[in-house]
């Protein structure tokens, strides 16, 4: 809503931000996509700069749906989003500790390609190789981020990108056998969600920084998430804590149930490497349909509307002879005249589609090209009834998630349940119609319970795949699928553990590192800053109290029964000279708050000020007393 008449000239340092000018650099990356020229009813309002610059997703040039599925089912209170304001959001990214990295200004547009381009370029000078990112649209992004600039980067230094859990869930079986962490060697149990919760707890911020000008927008920011790190900090072995507790029951019990699933299977089913394999190639082949059988489809439906307009002019034809009123015999000469040219049309398009495509013989309902045809075409409505109803069941899952998150505000709240509602009836309504088609070509009919199912576990793909049978297949046993699934788990939970005993001793050196950088500071400016020393000493005193309670966490985790890592502490580059031998805790203060003296139990304090106050009371009654 800012004007730039009057704007303040200023502009605030922030760490965590990243300038307009460097985001800007990334904007001519990549050529944008040719905008659609049939909207859709829930596509989203463009700003000016989403026609004249690329996308997140622009580079995408398979036709994927994962985007725009994602994009639909956004909530329509953001699809109304006002153009009045000169930031439209943010952009962010997030370590998976929950610690902000990066922040950057979403400028009068949506998600341009432009600002995760601007993201990742810093992220890969700090992190150099192997750096593993999750992002909604990570499969449309890759492309995108292949015809940038950053491309030889991102190769060079082995970047991977993901989809963050849940919201894999929501994209095609074929993209989450390549994108969802689940399925990705390396990642661990991690979700990616992190930035789902900043999102939640900066909302109030909006409505603070609104109508602030960019300086104190900025300023009021990098408050806020400077407290936001400074929490994550206090929580950061309870993190690691939690997940070792995660990683811990998985290897107690996910072996037992892997165990109850392959028992009495054969060699080759168990294969789920294998499995998922055969799956990715099987969607593969059956990404794009094949062309004999899209023109066939054409050619049947031209057929069946000729075969419908001879019989109509047929029909109409036989009316004459029978009618004696001038009247009705004109207009059924109308009729006879309308049904002709409408024959005739219909008979023009025919025989021009026969000969582009070179059918001799016109196909007859008794002939086997019109059989399969016909067949091919309901399956091909089957899976636009498919379509349709998982279309409804994904966005119904987002606008449940977004009721139970935090920071949904009540209004939004009502908003979301009357949308529920209609949304209710829409996929009973679609559930009908996928039942009908269902019917006819022998498929599973689906309740509400079973939609619910496949909504969370993207088995919508395997009810579409009605070319061939693969309902026998290996892969496609719901048996093998969950047993597999749970394998992949486990394997995660080992790349978890490995994952969180290289931090947990990385957090253990980096305590011991801090504090005594504190403590030679310290000593060094007594002599020339007592009152940056003292300063100084304040701020080590506070970080003392919640490293002591890390402490205390870290040695929880030593522990714990699946803990197999290093409990001697390392050495931080450019800390060369330490005792790596020595613990933790040695040779550093002890806890402050060991030397206070206990604080009083609220029950005494309150039975103290009622003795003040009887013997406040009691001194005024002895004057009294006197008088008399």
């Amino acid at each position: 809503m800012r004007k730039d008449l009057h704007e303040d000239p200023r502009k605030f340092s922030s760490s965590y931000l990243i300038s307009e000018e460097d985001v800007d650099i990334f904007k001519d990356d990549v050529k944008p996509r040719a905008p659609r020229k049939k909207k859709d009813a829930n596509e989203l309002p463009t700003y000016a700069a989403d026609r004249e610059q690329a996308g997140a997703a622009d580079g995408d040039t398979e036709g994927t749906t994962c985007t725009d599925r994602w994009q639909a089912a956004m909530s329509d209170v953001m699809k109304r989003m006002w153009a009045i304001y000169r930031e439209s959001g943010i952009f962010l990214a997030a370590c998976r500790h929950g610690f902000i990295w990066l922040i950057l200004d979403m400028i009068r547009s949506g998600e341009l390609a432009k600002y995760p381009l601007a993201i990742i370029e810093r992220l890969l000078k700090v992190y150099r190789k192997d750096l593993g990112i999750g992002y909604d649209i990570a499969c449309s992004f890759l492309a995108t981020m292949a015809k940038s600039s950053l491309a030889p980067a991102a190769r060079k230094q082995a970047l991977q990108l993901v989809v963050p859990a849940f919201h894999g869930y929501t994209h095609n079986r074929a993209c989450q056998l390549d994108h969802h962490p689940l399925y990705v060697v390396g990642f661990g149990l991690e979700d990616f969600e992190g930035c789902e919760h900043v999102f939640s707890a900066s909302n109030f911020l909006a409505r603070l920084t609104r109508h602030a000008t960019r300086f104190h927008r900025h300023q009021a920011m990098d408050m806020h998430f400077m407290q936001w790190d400074e929490d994550k900090y206090a929580e950061l072995t309870l993190f690691l804590f939690n997940n070792y507790k995660q990683v811990d029951q998985i290897l107690r019990e996910m072996p037992n149930t892997i165990a109850v699933f392959e028992s009495g299977t054969t060699p080759d089913e168990c294969d789920y490497a294998g499995h998922l394999e055969a799956e990715r190639v099987y969607l593969a082949s059956r990404k794009k349909e094949p062309e004999a059988d899209v023109i066939a489809s054409k050619y049947i439906s031209l057929l069946i509307v000729y075969k419908d307009a001879s019989d109509q002019f047929q029909k109409i034809s036989l009316l004459g002879a029978e009618v004696h009123s001038a009247e009705l015999r004109g207009r059924i000469a109308t009729g006879k005249l309308n049904a002709f040219e409408s024959l005739t049309q219909v008979r023009e398009m025919l025989l021009a589609f026969e000969v582009l495509h070179g059918i001799d013989n016109r196909w007859t309902p008794d002939s086997d090209e019109w059989k399969k045809a016909v067949e091919y075409t309901r399956v091909r409505d089957f899976q636009k009834a498919l379509d349709k109803l998982e279309a409804l069941v994904v966005q119904r899952l987002f606008e449940l998630s977004k009721m139970g998150l935090t920071g949904t505000g009540y209004k939004l709240r009502v908003h979301i349940n009357k949308g529920l509602k209609a949304r209710c009836k829409a996929i009973q309504n679609a559930l009908k119609k996928y039942n009908v088609m269902a019917v006819q070509l022998r498929r599973p009919v689906l309740d509400w319970k079973s939609v619910s199912a496949y909504g969370t576990l993207a088995e919508f793909s395997l009810l579409r795949e009605c070319r061939e049978d693969i309902r026998a297949q290996p892969w496609a046993q719901a048996v093998n699928r969950q047993a597999g699934i749970h394998r992949l788990k486990l394997a995660r939970a080992y790349e978890e553990r490995k994952r969180l005993n290289t931090e947990v001793r990385r957090v253990a050196t980096s305590i011991r590192d801090e504090e005594l950088d504190f403590k030679r500071h310290i000593t060094h400016l007594k002599e020339t800053d007592i009152l940056l020393a003292t300063e100084l000493r304040d701020i080590c005193d506070r970080r003392v109290r919640v490293n002591w309670r890390h402490r205390a966490r870290i040695a929880e985790i030593y522990k714990l029964p699946c803990y197999n890592g290093i409990t001697s502490l390392g050495t931080r580059i450019g800390h060369a000279g330490i005792d790596n031998s020595m613990d933790i805790d040695d040779g550093l203060e002890k806890d402050p708050e060991d030397d206070e003296e206990p604080e009083p139990d609220e029950d005494d304090i309150v039975v103290a000020e009622l003795q003040n106050v009887e013997q406040f009371f009691e001194q005024l009654s002895i004057p009294a007393a006197d008088d008399e």
